[in-house]
């Protein structure tokens, strides 16, 4: 079925009307799983967060416009209430094209444009995220199952100075104080995730520059890692942090990238003996964990950098096991790499010199350099 919100009384630049409308599209469509919402061009306003179901497909028109016109987030896959566990929030979603336009300038309230949580199977292609202040473009907690590919996240603002830690894809797992929109705290964590084609960088909106951090988390819990992550081909300008956070991450390809002028390129930590080594059930925290399986391949670092190019590190001297670092390119000679608590390193960068190195507590490395 493609349903079309303006039988439903959408008519542009009207927050009450056109909220009402794409709300009552998307109930239809959760009435007939498989169907396709159509949004023509125009600008639209939303007033509160429209909930997306189940086997839904939302396709917005090139010149089509989200715009919030109140403090929520735009989209979100659960009921506010809804109790989900696992991977079982309403999931096998496609959002394609269009803008949705967190409106900043004139709504400088705290939140993130849209929220995923406990599902699988989640397309995003061709859509522009603009103008998110504080919080992030996607928060994606506990997807199994998530692609997002040729897509522009332009402009954040932290307005108050408190979220250095703000990504714009945000890798998450449900854990108290994670993701306040709805479901279980169970532990439920992302995986199977590939980030490709995208652009992160400042919007044209004066005051929006570009965001704190572009992809990663800042959260984990014992025994608990993102898999399967693919980050390639991807645009990283101007990023205000590390562009990449990953924490505590196993089988990672970081590949094909470009990185301009950010403050920094990759940060890859595992956990310490905090909150983030606790049991999921039992709330005991633990101690350090790392990850595993880290590839950095054929990445582009230019620009000046005030932190280092790459950064890998740990706590308590415990290991990372098996990192692959080879055939980037580093176009500033004072791009710096930090190895920290590796167990099977392997460098292949015969155009660096040991100098621009920096080695601790590494075991059963293989390095060619310059």
């Amino acid at each position: 079925m493609i349903i079309n919100p303006i039988h439903f009384g959408l008519t542009g630049r009207h927050k009450h009307k056109d909220t009402k409308a794409l709300q009552r599209a998307l109930n239809l469509a959760k009435k007939h799983p498989g169907s396709i919402i159509y949004i023509p061009a125009g600008t639209f306003y939303i007033k509160r967060a429209l909930t997306i179901f189940e086997g839904t497909t939302l396709f917005l028109n090139e010149n089509a416009v989200l715009q919030r016109h109140g403090k929520d987030t735009l989209l979100k896959n659960g009921w506010r209430y809804g109790q989900y566990h696992d991977y079982q929030a309403n999931s096998h979603i496609r959002i394609i094209g269009g803008t949705f336009d967190m409106n900043g300038s004139r709504i400088p309230d705290n939140n993130t444009a849209m929220c995923i949580g406990h599902a699988e199977d989640i397309l995003l292609y061709n859509v522009t995220i603009k103008d998110v202040v504080g919080g992030h473009g996607i928060d994606a907690c506990g997807v199994d199952g998530l692609v997002i590919t040729r897509c522009n996240f332009e402009g954040f603002l932290d307005v108050n100075g408190d979220r250095s830690f703000s990504e714009a894809i945000q890798l998450d797992i449900q854990v108290p104080g994670a993701f306040p929109k709805f479901g279980t705290r169970d532990g439920t964590i992302t995986r199977n995730v590939s980030i490709s084609e995208c652009y992160f960088g400042p919007s044209d909106t004066p005051g929006f520059n570009s965001w704190n951090r572009a992809v990663g988390s800042h959260a984990s819990r014992n025994n608990k890692y993102y898999t399967n992550i693919f980050i390639s081909k991807n645009t990283f300008h101007q990023t205000s942090d590390y562009a990449l956070t990953p924490l505590k991450y196993k089988d990672t390809y970081i590949m094909d990238n470009h990185f301009i002028d950010c403050n920094g390129g990759i940060r890859f930590l595992g956990t310490k003996d905090d909150k983030n080594t606790a049991d999921v059930l039992s709330g005991i925290v633990t101690g350090p964990q790392g990850g595993a399986d880290l590839n950095i391949i054929n990445n582009r670092f230019e620009g000046s950098m005030k932190k280092d190019a790459i950064h890998i590190r740990n706590y308590q001297n415990v290991q990372h096991q098996d990192v692959l670092i080879a055939d980037n390119y580093f176009g500033n000679s004072q791009h710096l790499i930090h190895l920290e608590d590796i167990n099977h390193l392997i460098v292949n960068q015969p155009e660096l010199s040991i100098n621009q190195i920096e080695l601790k507590n590494i075991s059963n490395e293989a390095m060619i350099l310059k």
